[in-house]
């Protein structure tokens, strides 16, 4: 959290979560719930929704991930909280059946949007990208046949069915992808190969200084066995490559560096 966004969004969340509990203790313990006070809840847990819907948006666009997904997203919950607001407080907006509709499609893009943006910061194998395909293709089919569905007032079973499935299809791949972003980490730290670089070293059987070639090889003075192996510098928490990379921070996770070489040296005495 460390973009002034993304703390702005993570403020308002907060601070609209809080003042609805607030709210909803008061009226249990008074035992007075007006109309007003079910406009203000309604108000805040709206802000709530839309603060969190936007700062999950503010990470894929300051990230530069499937842009413009992430400013669409923003703009998009900024409109769906314009209009539930609207709903809230306008009392004869909410006979209006097109504005009502345009709030429902709003809602659905507001949602989507984030999703997808959220599902492309995932680094997944090659193996695994189909399961991405699958899941950005579900939300998409999904959010559009909904979108149909409202705008057209379709009450068809089969429909309703093929939404259900989409639906389904959508949550298992969005549980499947960060696991497998956790897996591809995995992958990509064992996968690291030995480099063909050579290390001047001192023989502790015969004390005699010798360049040796990263891998096996044997001392040429005495023959003692030695191994050696260079790992390429990479993140500890989400085994992002380090190479080349100046800051102090991680850019996948945000992890902070902590700079050393790492030499390992295998003596195995014959």
């Amino acid at each position: 959290m460390r973009s002034q966004t993304q703390r702005s969004f993570l403020f308002a969340f907060i601070a609209s979560i809080s003042l609805c509990g607030a709210i909803g203790i008061y009226c249990l313990l008074i035992g007075e719930f007006t109309s007003l006070v079910a406009k203000v809840l309604g108000t805040t847990a709206t802000v709530a929704g839309a603060s969190l819907l936007a700062l999950a948006s503010a990470v894929p666009w300051e990230r530069k991930r499937w842009q413009p997904i992430g400013p669409l997203g923003m703009l998009a919950a900024a409109v769906w909280l314009t209009l539930v607001l609207c709903l809230i407080w306008v009392d004869r907006l909410n006979g209006e059946e097109v504005f009502i509709k345009t709030t429902l499609v709003a809602t659905v893009i507001a949602i989507a949007l984030p999703h997808a943006g959220l599902i492309g910061l995932a680094r997944l194998r090659r193996d695994y990208g189909w399961v991405r395909i699958g899941n950005v293709a579900s939300i998409v089919a999904l959010a559009g046949l909904i979108i149909v569905a409202v705008v057209f007032e379709i009450d068809d079973e089969f429909m309703l069915r093929v939404i259900g499935a989409l639906a389904i299809l959508d949550v298992c791949t969005s549980v499947a992808i960060p696991i497998l972003h956790r897996v591809s980490a995995i992958h990509e730290h064992d996968s690291i190969r030995t480099t063909t670089l050579e290390v001047s070293l001192t023989c502790p059987r015969c004390s005699k200084t010798h360049s040796l070639p990263v891998g096996h090889s044997p001392c040429p003075s005495c023959g003692l066995r030695i191994k050696i192996e260079i790992e390429e510098e990479h993140c500890e928490q989400c085994g992002y490559v380090l190479f080349g990379t100046d800051s102090a921070v991680c850019p996948e996770c945000g992890k902070p560096i902590r700079r050393e070489t790492t030499t390992q040296v295998d003596q195995t005495t014959t």
